[in-house]
């Protein structure tokens, strides 16, 4: 604990609501990555004025921000040159995705469903702590591994108990799909296992930022994104039924906004009269797509950087009624099959460039 003392004094320093180390300002920080939780009810309302439907939901997300956020990744990976030359393992990874997607829609939808949920629900709060880390990485001093590790277990678990609760009552669906569980798991003793650990990481949290508050070192701009993101995922896993579809969509919309900000934000950085952390990645590229994207971002043009995720969307949208047409499964069934053939690769590349921290970090 004296040592624990020591470091927060040493983080008192310049810790200000004002001063602190944001990511790039206190109010960007909080309209793109924090206050833009507000989001999460959009959903919700369009469902009940739209006759409850969620097919209509999951078009409507997808079409505005969920698919444009899943095509931007690619201009940070497939398409950038550098990316494959130091993860060829990843490339052919990816690859391999499509086919396991075509295959498991057509054996075993119920587990394509099951294994997207799951994946989706980790790729989420992955975000939340790789803008944790940054925040912490750009702090005057480093933190204590264990309370890095409180801050990591109350994000990581705050989806789970009630969400556990449903698993095992067997009422936990994803349109008319229901989520596999296994038997021997339905037991209350699960629910009440992963329950015990959010409650366990939520105050050891709580008593972390009171000491933190107490030395004057506490971060706020990670602190409000912790509190946001606990308090959205508690609300949306409270509902039931098909409801619950949709509140995760309102998840996936705060997801998606906060990602295409990161995402414009981290190319802004990468331009040569931006600062940059030493070693960072070239903002120059023979590349012609490389190019464009690089004039586009040195101009600040977003709505040129946007538009073209926008038409890989709606022409996703065409590929699926053209599926539906020459094959003649369902819409669902289609849709999930092209969605979910790209989403996953997506989540895949991001598991890697939620690991280069200095991406958004300047010198």
């Amino acid at each position: 604990m004296a040592t624990y003392d020591a470091l927060m004094d040493e983080h008192a320093k310049g810790m200000g609501w004002g001063e602190g180390p944001w990511l790039r300002s206190p109010s960007w920080d909080l309209f793109f990555l924090t206050l833009s939780g507000v989001l999460v009810v959009i959903p919700l309302l369009l469902f009940e004025l739209m006759g409850r439907s969620a097919m209509f939901i999951n078009l409507f997300v997808a079409g505005v921000i969920g698919g444009p956020h899943m095509y931007a990744t690619f201009f940070r990976t497939a398409l950038d040159p550098s990316f494959r030359r130091h993860h060829p393992l990843v490339m052919v990874i990816s690859g391999i995705i499509p086919v396991l997607v075509i295959c498991c829609a057509v054996w075993h939808f119920q587990l394509l469903i099951t294994l997207f949920f799951f994946w989706a629900s980790i790729h989420v709060l992955h975000q939340i702590t790789y803008i944790l880390e940054c925040y912490d990485r750009k702090q005057p001093s480093g933190l204590l591994r264990w309370s890095k590790l409180i801050d990591y277990a109350v994000v990581f678990s705050c989806l789970f108990p009630l969400a556990t609760y449903k698993f095992i009552h067997g009422s936990f669906y994803i349109g008319e799909t229901l989520l596999l569980y296994p038997e021997i798991l339905k037991t209350p003793l699960i629910f009440y296992a992963v329950t015990a650990f959010f409650l366990l990481a939520l105050l050891l949290f709580v008593i972390k930022t009171a000491m933190e508050i107490r030395h004057g070192a506490v971060h706020y701009p990670k602190l409000v994104l912790i509190l946001t993101t606990v308090t959205l995922a508690l609300i949306i896993t409270s509902y039931s039924g098909s409801q619950l579809e949709i509140a995760f969509q309102g998840f996936n919309t705060w997801h998606s906004f906060q990602y295409m900000a990161l995402t414009w934000y981290i190319l802004l950085l990468r331009q040569p009269h931006t600062p940059q952390p030493p070693g960072g990645p070239h903002p120059r590229n023979s590349n012609k797509v490389m190019a464009w994207l690089n004039e586009t971002v040195e101009h600040k043009r977003f709505w040129h950087f946007f538009a073209p995720n926008l038409m890989l969307t709606a022409l996703a949208l065409v590929v699926i009624w053209a599926v539906v047409g020459t094959t003649g499964i369902t819409f669902e069934q289609s849709y999930y099959i092209v969605v979910l053939s790209v989403l996953l690769i997506h989540y895949f590349h991001d598991h890697v460039l939620f690991t280069k921290f200095d991406h958004l970090r300047r010198a």
